[in-house]
């Protein structure tokens, strides 16, 4: 038998006219290199399904569309696919077409998860959480042609006994930084996150030796690869994290993950992340709005008066610090958008991601947008976290899409991120005339 694990492309996906607007302004940026670095990697759930799955099949082929296109002329038994919300209109439309040529679909990931009744309108199967239990359970059943239509986990799965994913199924010379999860879970009950309905609030993580036997194996297929290590809260749990550091340190890679602001608290941390290769943590602060920040997460609003100081000093350990921001949010009034690029110029923030508020299925926020009467689409393709697709409540559709247009440009501006390098240079010259 034959399985394509297909990841379907997910920029291009709304609106004619909100990918003209994206595309304009996204060709007007400058310094965006690393932003195009966290969007184009390789979708690491589907790399863990095949090894998941290998047992079960003859031969298994990974289709990555932000970098190929699909050959519909190739036979395939079954196609899995793994997407986010953003993602999804598209599968839908891959998922007719293979339909239609007799494929036996199955698929998983964050929004089969939180909307699996959708999803069943155009997949055979779905799955519903990790799929280390149920991928199995499924096949039996498969080849016993008795498969359910979904398959639910409830069981919490132990990290080290996740397979190494199959990073030989990458055209690997097509991606700069490969990815590579090695926890699962996140403290944190972000009202706009959906992620915890997939993983969880419990911390997870697999062993350091089993994390390096998976380095090995990507350097062994790109020796210059750069990581990046997929993890929603990363640096989180210290004792295991200073264990990782210290073993990273010979490895000579440069990574990148996704942390939250407490590691500014953590100096053992700090002082090992640069030289284990660490050069950039991408870190939610979600809003610099009092009351929007309350009522997104309480323990980052505890922090808030903080984060200058807080990226200060994570920043003078070498570390570019990528912010996220929301804006549109509750809270916010017509005022956010100069305050955010304010606050991203003056504390010389590596990068920012902002984006406005995007009520995926199965977070909080969904819910309660959707009471509310305040979500103005369900075209899955548009909810890229840069197209309005909710009713702001202290401004108007048009002053959110503008504002967010303003703070884009006026952080990527030529001149803003000069200024941003040129601060980076002189904490490298800094840290190197220390290290002699």
């Amino acid at each position: 038998m034959k399985l394509a694990l297909i990841s379907p492309i997910g920029v291009g996906m709304g609106t004619n006219e909100e990918n003209k607007y994206t595309a304009e302004l996204y060709s007007n940026l400058s310094g965006i290199d690393s932003l195009r670095e966290l969007m184009s990697c390789a979708n690491s759930p589907l790399l863990t399904v095949a090894s998941i799955l290998e047992s079960f099949f003859d031969e298994i082929e990974y289709i990555d569309e932000e970098i190929e296109d699909i050959d519909w002329e190739k036979q395939y038994d079954m196609v899995a696919m793994s997407f986010m919300t953003q993602q999804a209109t598209r599968a839908f439309i891959l998922a007719e077409k293979f339909k239609k040529k007799g494929v036996y679909l199955i698929a998983g990931g964050m929004h089969p998860t939180n909307s699996p009744e959708e999803v069943l309108k155009y997949f055979n199967t779905v799955f519903i959480g990790e799929g280390e239990i149920t991928l199995p359970q499924f096949m039996r059943d498969y080849l016993n042609n008795k498969p359910l239509s979904v398959y639910k986990n409830t069981k919490e799965i132990n990290m080290e006994e996740v397979p190494i994913p199959r990073y030989d199924l990458l055209k690997i010379n097509k991606y700069k930084t490969i990815p590579l999860q090695i926890s699962r879970g996140c403290p944190h009950n972000c009202e706009f996150c959906a992620s915890t309905k997939v993983y969880g609030p419990k911390y997870r993580h697999k062993s350091v030796a089993k994390v390096m036997r998976e380095i090995e194996i990507i350097q062994k297929l790109k020796p210059n690869a750069q990581i990046y290590f997929t993890d929603d809260n990363m640096l989180v749990k210290k004792n295991f994290a200073i264990e990782l550091l210290d073993a990273l340190k010979d490895k000579k890679i440069r990574w990148m993950t996704h942390t939250d602001i407490s590691v500014a608290d953590q100096d053992e941390i700090l002082k090992r992340l640069f030289s284990a290769g660490c050069r950039k943590l991408v870190i939610g602060f979600e809003s610099i709005i009092p009351e929007s920040l309350y009522a997104v997460e309480k323990w980052k609003y505890n922090h808030m008066k903080r984060y200058g100081e807080e990226i200060q000093k994570i920043q003078s350990y070498g570390i570019g610090v990528w912010g996220t921001f929301i804006v549109g949010l509750d809270g916010d009034d017509k005022s956010v958008f100069q305050r955010v690029v304010d606050f991203t110029l003056k504390n010389n923030l590596y990068g920012a991601m902002i984006s406005v508020p995007t009520p995926f299925p199965g977070s909080s926020l969904h819910t309660r947008l959707l009471e509310e009467g305040r979500i103005l689409t369900t075209n899955w393709g548009s909810y890229s976290l840069w197209n309005v697709v909710v009713q702001p409540k202290n401004m108007s559709v048009d002053d959110l899409k503008e504002g967010f247009r303003y703070a884009l440009t006026q952080i990527y501006s030529k001149e803003s991120s000069e200024k941003r390098m040129n601060y980076f240079k002189n904490i490298y010259l800094t840290l190197r005339r220390e290290k002699r």
